[in-house]
């Protein structure tokens, strides 16, 4: 028996509509899908600008019941959750977690970060890695109480098919779909077994990258 699994995401996010997609291609589609809140205005010009308009996942089909809710602090979702007997919460872009939310699901909420943990945690860690040389890897993990710093599940590189910002930021979160279809499975296969602890050892948080240091990663990838 496969694992019952929750999609949540901001309202109009992109990443939950990228990830929906791939699941659904896969023969996943998850069997709830939640949006909390909504992406604004000003981060969807955001994104549109830094794709170049690249990125445009399909929409959610009309067939889907999306739940609504207004914020994460919430008796109502918290008991979905539980109703639907979630194995796995797909995190999907909806901000810090923290408990009771966050112990809802059996195994518990899967992000896919993109950067190789625990190496790249935090900000930017895409344009960081360009920037210092290092492939850019898209990893798999629980969310614990911490930043980025959950068990892995697993990882692997991107390489962008278009050589710009543009197209390297227009790919990144279908890299990641792929990244979390093989985490699922994993998770399928051994259930909590398949994810391992982080190694402190060389743990890095990075914060926002500048203007200057994004002057260079746009050369690089031009």
């Amino acid at each position: 028996m496969g694992l019952v699994t929750a999609l949540m995401f901001q309202d109009r996010n992109f990443v939950g509509r990228e990830y929906f997609a791939a699941l659904d291609a896969a023969g996943k589609r998850p069997d709830l899908v939640v949006a909390v809140g909504q992406m604004r205005d000003e981060s969807i010009r955001r994104e549109r600008a830094r794709t170049g308009g690249l990125w445009e996942p399909p929409p959610i089909p009309d067939d889907v019941t999306v739940h609504r809710f207004d914020q994460l602090v919430n008796h109502d979702l918290l008991s979905l959750l539980f109703e639907r007997d979630i194995d796995i919460a797909i995190q999907a872009g909806i901000g810090i977690l923290k408990s009771p939310l966050l112990d809802a699901p059996r195994l518990g909420f899967l992000n896919v970060h993109p950067g190789r943990l625990p190496h790249y945690r935090g900000n930017n860690c895409p344009e960081w890695a360009i920037r210092n040389g290092d492939p850019v890897v898209a990893t798999a993990h629980l969310i614990d109480i911490g930043i980025d710093t959950g068990p892995v599940i697993c990882a692997a590189p991107y390489q962008p098919a278009i050589k710009s910002y543009a197209g390297f930021r227009a790919g990144l979160y279908a890299h990641c779909a792929e990244v979390l279809i093989e985490a699922l499975s994993r998770l399928e296969h051994s259930g909590i077994a398949a994810a391992t602890a982080q190694d402190e050892t060389g743990a890095h948080y990075w914060p926002a990258i500048s203007k200057a240091e994004m002057a260079i990663v746009r050369e690089r990838l031009s």
